[in-house]
């Protein structure tokens, strides 16, 4: 019973220290600074930091922080030093998290042997990637003992690149590290234990009766000039009570922010941009490659129920003829062409099942994609299935053993009540573009799917449409106006008094406002919104009132 009572509060101070070294990984904000600063050649540190007194080397530290970032990327996130600043701290809270815990699995003896290696690795819950690597061409089925004859082969090879074996014993760890984390997260979560004597005390304490009798006297009865509080019994208070008083360090300031959003020559500019692209978009044999080519990578080449479309003006984009361009119009922030492809009669939503035969894959966290299979490969199993369904096997039972899609493979392979645009677009096309009972074979940047249609439901018109939005961005003549505006204030307010004096004079009679920014900590990674953290720094390196 004490040992478990032990790993539970281990369980719970792990919690409350990774929460509280999680708000260092801030700090770690100002490395960025530093790293440019050491690969200009100065003089730098080899750990970045600590924790429990095991350091983190710079280096491996910037590798993690080069892939998360990588990742972010990919995954939409903007370029700059937000995206930065996000890595460097998800990275520290990482490295918070892989030492802590392994610190507790050295403490309770938690090892990996070499049979419950061979488990992770070959067993019937192997990693996806060893399973589509390693998948027997005639059945899809994962080959265990393919799997592990070419790992050891790759190990046993003096011919085997170092950096090959390298990251296969990184892989390796990872793994490890991964099956660690579940059993003592499974030792946690499925324990329970109450000490005795608070059983015992609560027992007690129920049991026991008693009888008061009291007189009450309201605070209101008594009139505040009857009592005296001297400074000394204030002091005494607060020195007793010191925790209770503690503040966080914090600053406080006034600001004033110039505008530099686009105006209307900005607006007009953006418009005589998309209007210059509208004959080559006419023109254009390959609107994908275009639309790539101009930035716009979001281009749908399926159908869509108009009752689903919510874009600006698409009554009129509705009524414009099958080959012609109706444009620009204004959406949100962008002067955009919208360009008729094809309009047919759809359904409304569709009941489909499908068995997936996968080429490519998704990772779950860093949203990228991996190979899994050869193309010939998977059209080859495909054709396999979709053979032995037509001369009686059970789609049910197929799908469960070979169908790559863990969205519906538990499920038969279906999906209920499918909107228009909510797969991909060859996908999309065939369910909504064929009658009920269609089967077929359907390839996708995922790899061949074996489709057949079970049901639809509605009926209204579709729209296929490619649109060549062009932003609305400030021009670098507006972001100088803004920029030399703000430097003329801050020339002109060079303490608390003459900044309030001059806004008043000048800049609020211009509708401006002045805003303040209350309780910023030291490693607060922006203002409100308003600024980054290099701005955090600068407020705290200023004197009040400046």
């Amino acid at each position: 019973m004490s040992i478990i009572q032990t790993i539970r509060e281990k369980g719970a101070k792990i919690s409350v220290i990774l929460i509280a070294l999680a708000l260092l990984g801030f700090i770690l904000t100002d490395y960025v600074a530093g790293k440019n600063r050491s690969r200009g050649g100065g003089a730098s540190s080899s750990s970045i930091g600590s924790v429990n007194g095991k350091k983190i080397n710079l280096e491996e530290f910037q590798k993690g922080v080069d892939g998360m970032e990588a990742n972010m990327k990919q995954q939409g996130y903007p370029q700059g030093a937000s995206t930065t600043q996000q890595a460097v701290e998800q990275t520290w809270n990482q490295e918070i998290s892989r030492i802590l815990l392994n610190t507790e699995f050295d403490k309770l003896g938690m090892q990996i042997t070499k049979k419950e290696l061979g488990d992770i690795l070959y067993g019937p819950n192997a990693p996806d990637d060893l399973k589509k690597q390693f998948a027997d061409e005639t059945t899809g089925q994962y080959n265990p003992i393919k799997a592990k004859q070419a790992i050891d082969q790759m190990l046993k090879d003096k011919k085997t690149p170092a950096a090959q074996k390298e990251q296969f014993y990184n892989y390796i760890t990872q793994l490890e590290q991964q099956r660690k984390s579940e059993k003592y997260s499974s030792m946690l979560a499925n324990s329970s234990n109450v000490a005795r004597w608070f059983v015992e005390k609560q027992n007690a304490d129920n049991s026991q009766m008693a009888k008061i009798s009291l007189v009450k006297e309201t605070y209101s009865s008594i009139a505040d000039s009857t009592v005296k509080i001297e400074d000394k019994e204030i002091a005494d208070y607060i020195s007793k009570h010191k925790d209770e008083y503690k503040q966080e360090e914090s600053r406080s300031i006034y600001y004033v922010s110039f505008s530099a959003a686009p105006n209307a020559a900005d607006s007009a500019e953006a418009k005589n941009r998309v209007m210059a692209l509208r004959p080559a978009f006419d023109s254009t044999k390959d609107l994908e490659q275009f639309l790539a080519s101009e930035g716009s990578v979001n281009f749908y080449n399926g159908y869509i129920s108009g009752k689903t479309i919510q874009i600006a003006a698409k009554d009129s984009i509705f009524k414009t003829p099958v080959g012609s361009i109706y444009g620009p119009y204004l959406d949100e922030a962008s002067y955009t062409l919208a360009k008729m492809i094809g309009t047919r009669q759809m359904p409304d939503t569709v009941k489909v099942r499908h068995i997936l035969i996968a080429t490519m894959q998704q990772d779950q966290q860093s949203g990228q994609m991996y190979p899994v299979r050869d193309s010939a490969v998977a059209k080859k199993l495909i054709d396999s299935i979709q053979t032995a369904i037509r001369n009686g096997s059970n789609f049910d039972s197929v799908c469960v053993k070979l169908s790559e899609d863990p969205g519906s493979k538990d499920k038969g392979g279906v999906y209920e009540n499918v909107p228009s645009g909510r797969m991909m677009a060859p996908f999309n096309d065939y369910i909504f573009l064929n009658p009920v009972g269609s089967k077929g074979i359907v390839k996708t940047e995922f790899g061949y799917h074996y489709i057949e249609v079970l049901s639809q439901k509605g009926s209204g018109a579709g729209y296929k449409i490619a649109y060549l939005p062009k932003e609305i961005t400030a021009s670098q003549e507006t972001d100088n106006a803004a920029l030399n505006k703000a430097n003329q204030f801050a020339g002109d307010s060079r303490d608390a008094k003459s900044f309030d004096d001059n806004f008043e004079k000048t800049l609020k009679p211009q509708g401006l406002l002045k805003g303040v920014g209350l309780n910023i900590g030291p490693n607060d990674g922006q203002v409100q919104g308003l600024a980054s953290r290099t701005f955090v720094k600068n407020i705290y390196s200023a004197k009040r009132g400046e």
